[in-house]
Order: C-alpha cells, then structure tokens, then sequence
C-alpha cells in the first residue's frame, strides 16, 4: 500500500464530499454572499455536483490504485486524520440530510413579485 497515493485519494473524496454539501444545503447562502441571479445559483449547483462527482470519482480511483501497489521505500504517511476527517463530513451530510426533511420549506419571492394574503 502506497499511503502517500492513498492519502491523495482520500483529500479528492473529502473535496468532494464538501462540494456536494455546499451545493445541496447552502446554495442559497452562497448565491447570496455572491449576489448571483437564479439562473447562475442553479448553474453553480449543477456545477458543484459535476466537479463533487468528479472529484469523487477520482479520488476512489486514486485510493484504490494506492492500496494495490506495493509499498515503497518512501516516507510512510498517516491516514489517521484525512479518514477521520472524511468520516465526520459523511456523518454531517448525514445530519443535514435528514434535518432537511423535518424543515418546512419557506417561499422564496423573486423580485417584482408580491404576496397576496
């Protein structure tokens, strides 16, 4: 096992896991930190999740070609802290996954539009 490929592999899955959870549950914040129109705060989802599959899939093809070479004679590094690292997000996505259900969903009004009581 080549922990240094490993390692790699598993910061792509990290980085990937943290795109999927900026696009899934804090969109709205983003497009308004960013002040972006709609259509670019629907474009950026898509493009979160693209680069979040992406970078997914790579980093488990990285992580799995680093468990199956045979180890050299370089530097050992330790896979403690990007595992657990990696374990926490997934428990997060976890957490907001299913926090979302029980949150009613507010009517976000566009400009121009008014409420009618």
């Amino acid at each position: 096992m080549r922990s240094r490929t490993v390692k790699t592999g598993i910061n792509l899955i990290i980085t990937a896991v943290v795109l999927v959870i900026l696009a899934a549950f804090y969109h709205e914040p983003i497009a308004g930190i960013l002040t972006i129109s709609p259509g670019s705060e629907t474009r950026f989802i898509f493009l979160s999740f693209l680069w979040g599959g992406i970078f997914g899939f790579w980093g488990i093809a990285v992580a799995v070609f680093g468990l199956l070479r045979t180890p050299g004679a370089g530097v050992r590094v330790g896979l403690l802290k990007p595992v657990s690292i990696l374990a926490l997000l997934v428990i997060l996505f976890m957490l907001l996954l299913v926090y979302s259900f029980n949150k009613p969903e507010s009517p976000r009004l566009r400009p121009g539009e008014t409420l009618t009581i």
